[in-house]
């Protein structure tokens, strides 16, 4: 996909990942849209991408509130005529708790994990397929199709996020519309630190760790490529293999980790 003159909104924009590809989107031309919770942050990378790309700015939202990010997205629709490329890279959990886990909690995962960005995929998917042009990336994650212990419910909204774009992906393909799913290994990021210095998480091996730059290369290569899943890492491919092949093994080394 050349990204000259597209129109993206990129979600978990003020740090991490997200801050990446939104700059990394700009710096190639597109228009980008910011979205994330933290304004201060989102002001500094504002300023990036308009050296780059002058019409890019940002919007506030917190994504556990859904109405107020479909609303986002269809003024931004409004406002630049169409949204050509959705990331949904905002994304909480993942980190293997102290506290027990209650049913308020495990609503508040998913509705930032999955609901809003699979809300956030049926509001822009009309205007996409409509104008026959189009490319989603949803951020998932390897414990998605290979869940360990800690976190379940983070792993079940990553599982259901992959599913369900997948499903839509046969809807919306021969409309010229892409939707991918994508696996980033283990990254440095904010998020990714959290797990190992505070979640109990062990430092994964060196096959399976990615750096932000890595990621959002791949990523932005790969919009709108025929290929559903974008894996930054080869190794976790081989985990539901093993789990159904040599499953005692496999749950034992899961448990170790």
């Amino acid at each position: 996909m050349d990204h000259r003159g597209k129109v993206a909104v990129v979600t978990g924009a003020s740090s991490g990942l997200g801050r990446r590809l939104a700059a990394d989107l700009a710096r190639a031309g597109a228009v980008v849209v910011g979205v994330a919770r933290r304004e201060e942050r989102l002001r500094a990378l504002a300023e990036e991408m308009r050296r780059s790309s002058p019409d890019s700015g940002y919007r506030v939202c917190d994504l556990s509130d859904v109405a107020a990010f479909v609303d986002l997205l269809e003024r931004v629709e409004e406002e630049h005529d169409r949204v050509d490329v959705l990331l949904n890279i905002a994304g909480v959990g993942g980190v293997i708790r102290t506290e027990p886990v209650t049913a308020e909690s495990i609503r508040a995962v998913m509705e930032v994990n999955f609901v809003a960005p699979y809300a956030g995929m049926l509001t822009v998917l009309p205007g996409m397929r409509r104008r026959r042009f189009g490319a989603i990336a949803n951020m998932s994650s390897d414990d998605a199709r290979a869940p360990g212990p800690g976190a379940g419910d983070y792993s079940a909204s990553k599982a259901a996020l992959s599913a369900a774009t997948e499903s839509l992906s046969y809807d919306v393909r021969p409309d010229g519309v892409f939707l991918h799913v994508v696996y980033p290994g283990w990254v440095p990021t904010e998020m990714g630190l959290a797990a190992v210095s505070d979640g109990g998480l062990r430092m994964p091996p060196r096959a399976v760790r990615r750096t932000e730059e890595q990621v959002s290369s791949l990523v932005l290569r790969r919009l709108g490529d025929p290929r559903f899943e974008i894996n930054a890492a080869a190794l976790p491919l081989v985990a539901p293999i093993m789990r159904t092949v040599v499953p005692s093994a496999y749950q034992w080394m899961r448990a170790k980790q």
